[in-house]
């Protein structure tokens, strides 16, 4: 029986919680083909999350432990799974659409000369002629809509933006497999690690702070910065604002950036385009203030507030003093 596989990203900081995301979105796939689902790790500390990644609905977990080899040195990483991909009857191939993985699921197609389709927000699966096609919707580049692209090649890669779907829990039984990888050589050295300075873990934050182009006259951006932090909230903005630099691109809220859950979420000084809006999910509490009475942000929002954030930031931050 063909299979999806789901690539288990491994960082210094830990398992890619997407990865519980990516079984959902596999298992809405596998409802349609009958597949199973496959789970699969390749690092030097793969062996460690055994436990973690025993998800719902998971048959079988691959762990490559690559021993001496991490995340970074893709030209390894990409052979070793390459060459399990193709020992195996695999149709689709899951990932995280964060850059060191879509750097190493890059060169895994150019390996199995594969299609590969990136950033995509949704999966529809649908039986057509006897076979499966996954259909995947993804933004079309800054326009006010989306795009559903194909795959005609097996396998098919797709990446997915955090948040897209919700994380299956860890109540699988699935059959371990820890595979040896000894002497392995890298064209790659990591000299040095930076960890990104990023406000806040986006993916699991229950309030989130998010400014837009409105925060960048006066004292606007410090003052947002500032009330985030004062209420434990991440901090975050718009793409204009990651493009400009005034926040990391992992701070970056919307169809090209991270897609949140929060519980509640302050936006201040952002228009409210649909790039943006398809980045939030759930159903939160979410407080606009903007100075344009017509902004799309207000259609969006529970509470509008239309007012200069200048006047009503430092109220909010005296509220908390």
């Amino acid at each position: 029986m063909s299979e999806i596989v789901v690539y288990a990203q491994i960082t210094k900081n830990g398992l890619n919680p997407e990865t519980a995301e990516l079984v959902t979105a596999a298992q809405e796939v596998a409802k349609v083909s009958g597949e199973t689902i496959t789970v699969l790790a390749a690092d030097d500390q793969a062996p460690l999350y055994e436990d973690a990644l025993k998800l719902d609905g998971v048959s079988d977990v691959i762990l490559l432990h690559t021993v001496g080899i991490g995340e970074m040195q893709t030209d390894v990483l990409s052979k070793v799974i390459a060459d399990v991909i193709t020992s195996r009857d695999v149709s689709t191939i899951l990932a995280p659409s964060e850059h060191q993985a879509r750097a190493l699921l890059s060169r895994i197609a150019l390996k199995l000369d594969a299609g590969m389709t990136a950033a995509c927000k949704e999966l529809k699966p649908e039986a057509v002629d006897g076979k499966v096609v996954v259909h995947q919707i993804k933004s079309s580049f800054g326009s006010q809509g989306f795009v559903t692209c194909d795959i005609t090649t097996k396998p098919a890669i797709i990446t997915l933006i955090p948040g897209s779907y919700e994380a299956a829990p860890q109540t699988g039984t699935p059959k371990i497999q820890v595979i040896e990888k000894e002497n392995l050589t890298s064209a790659l050295e990591v000299l040095d690690f930076e960890e990104s300075q990023s406000a806040g873990n986006l993916l699991g934050a229950k309030r989130v702070v998010c400014v837009g182009k409105g925060a960048i006259e006066g004292e606007n951006f410090s003052l947002a910065k500032s009330y985030a932090q004062k209420i434990n909230a991440a901090f975050a903005g718009s793409r204009p604002m990651a493009d400009q630099h005034w926040i990391d691109f992992e701070a970056q809220i919307g169809e090209s950036g991270t897609v949140i859950r929060p519980e509640a979420c302050l936006i201040c000084g952002v228009s409210g385009a649909i790039q943006f809006t398809e980045g939030i999910k759930g159903d939160p509490l979410v407080i606009a203030i903007n100075k344009d009475p017509k902004a799309p942000i207000f259609g969006f929002a529970d509470y509008k507030v239309v007012a200069d954030m200048k006047d009503i930031l430092p109220e909010l931050l005296a509220a908390i003093d």
